[in-house]
Parts: C-alpha cells; structure tokens; sequence
C-alpha cells in the first residue's frame, strides 16, 4: 500500500545542511522486515515510520531504522518526524508524545511553510562507567595526547547510550581519521553506535564536534541529536553549564547546529527543512 513520504533536512541551519531525514506515514500492518528493507534501500542514517500508538498518552508511535537495525531512540529522525506529522496534519504549532521503544518524548514544533523549529525533551541522563577509550582512540586515528585534560569520557544516555568523548581542541576534530572496520569491530562489544568527539570551539560560545559510528554508510553523522542530550547532560554535571551550541558535520560537508538546554530537563532543538514529499509503497502496510 502507499504511503505519504516527507524528506526533511533537521538540525540544519542553511540549506543542504543537517541530515535528511525520509518519513513514512502511516506505517501499520507491515512487517519489521519489510521496514528495514525501505530503510536499507533507502541509505539514509535513519528512516522513519509513523505508526498509530498503544501507548494512550502518545500521540504515535515512531520506529526508526538504520540500514542494517531498529534503534530505540534517535535524535534528529525524532525532530523530522514531528514536523513531517504536524505539516501532515497542517498544523504550524503543535506539542506532541512520541512513543518510541525507548519510552515517551514530547516534543514541540513550530512551522512557517516548509521551515520550522522542533525541540526535543529527551529522558532523564543515565551516566555510566568512565571508560578506557584508548582502542578507540586509535580506531579514529587519534592518541591519549588528544584527550582533554580536565572532562573526563564517559558513556551518557538519554534514550541512546553514547560515548562522549572530550578532546584538547578542534584541530583534533581535523586530525582525526576513523577506521569504520575498526569501530565496527569494537563498538558492538562495547553496547555503543558511535563515539562523538567533542571540542570547545576557540571563541568559547559554542562546541564542535563529530561522530564516528559504523551505523551511518559513510562512517560519520552529520548530526547526532541523541548524543547531544547526552552531552548536555555531562556538561551540567561536569562544568555547570545549562545552555550551549554543538556545531557538527563541518569535515563532510553538512553543517549542522544543536542547541542544547539543561535548565529544566534536557532539551534539544534545530531547524528543520521540508525538501520532498511524495508517495511511496511499503507492502503489507495499511
């Protein structure tokens, strides 16, 4: 059966930016496998399916796929879906609770046309073990000498677990060179998608980052909302601060803009970019 299908560019400051996202809705009936084969085909980072709830305080239910897994919880597809339902429903500003395996998000949107702005508040933060990073530090072509001196890695989640992973500056952002076979060899075993590398921009307003992960088919994400909340998390406990900018995707051609804000749960925002819609078929959905 067809489905409507929405392609939004999330996190993305100017056009061509952030990380298109396809939505499809709705998506009942069909077989997970069948989902994952639209995901895989597609290639994207993340695909989206809009499903009716079973959760009564949802307003729908979302699955997001990667090319090769169901994830429990991701940032940016959990943005762009929510503008792709509001602009579905034609509404320009909309709260909505999404269902997802890893609990209930509410999220906020506000669109003008095709352009808008969606906020996350994502689950509580989780902190977990203070890892050895350093196989993993030579899986992305870096050495303890990156590391920051005072913020410590640590793995956060906030519906995903994530690595963060501070370093001295951003020209360690340049040096770093990822071995994908590497890191899908050891971020398995470790219970992680990804390690995002951190570092505090040299005007101090704002932090740069990039994520490495095997999931993504070039090998790095342009944008990685569920590791921002995680971030914005760490940097309340470890530094104090509630409110900051991640600017991430600027090595491979995709800038993107998080905004992060602690000071009353963990939220994370950005714009977002309706760029298609269309239809499309998913077999047995309906």
């Amino acid at each position: 059966m067809e489905c409507d299908i929405t392609w939004i560019e999330v996190f993305a400051p100017r056009p061509l930016g952030g990380n298109l996202l396809p939505v499809l809705s709705p998506a009942d009936g069909a077989d997970d496998e069948v989902l994952q084969a639209v995901a895989t085909r597609f290639r994207q980072p993340e695909t989206s399916f809009v499903q009716i709830a079973d959760d009564d305080r949802a307003d729908y239910r979302h699955r997001i796929f990667t090319v090769d897994r169901e994830l429990p919880f991701a940032g940016h597809p959990s943005l762009g879906t929510a503008a792709a339902v509001a602009a579905g429903r034609g509404e320009s500003r909309a709260d909505y609770v999404q269902q997802t395996s890893s609990g209930l998000q509410t999220l906020e949107v506000e669109l003008d046309g095709d352009d808008g702005v969606v906020a996350i508040i994502q689950n509580p933060a989780d902190f977990g073990e203070e890892p050895d990073v350093a196989p993993l530090l030579e899986a992305i072509g870096l050495d303890r000498s990156a590391l920051h001196p005072s913020l410590r890695p640590r793995v956060v989640s906030t519906g995903l677990p994530c690595l963060i992973l501070p370093v001295v500056g951003v020209e360690e952002l340049s040096r770093a060179r990822p071995s994908v076979p590497e890191l899908a060899r050891l971020l398995p075993s470790a219970g992680l998608d990804a390690v995002t590398v951190y570092a505090v921009a040299d005007a101090g307003d704002h932090w740069r980052a990039r994520a490495f992960t095997p999931v993504v088919p070039i090998g790095e994400d342009a944008a990685t909302g569920s590791a921002a909340g995680p971030f914005g998390a760490y940097l309340r406990e470890h530094r104090s601060i509630t409110a900051t900018v991640v600017r991430q995707g600027v090595e491979i051609g995709s800038p993107s803009e998080l905004l992060l804000d602690t000071s009353d749960g963990i939220r994370v925002s950005g714009a977002v970019r309706i760029v298609g819609s269309g239809r499309h078929e998913i077999p047995g959905a309906g």
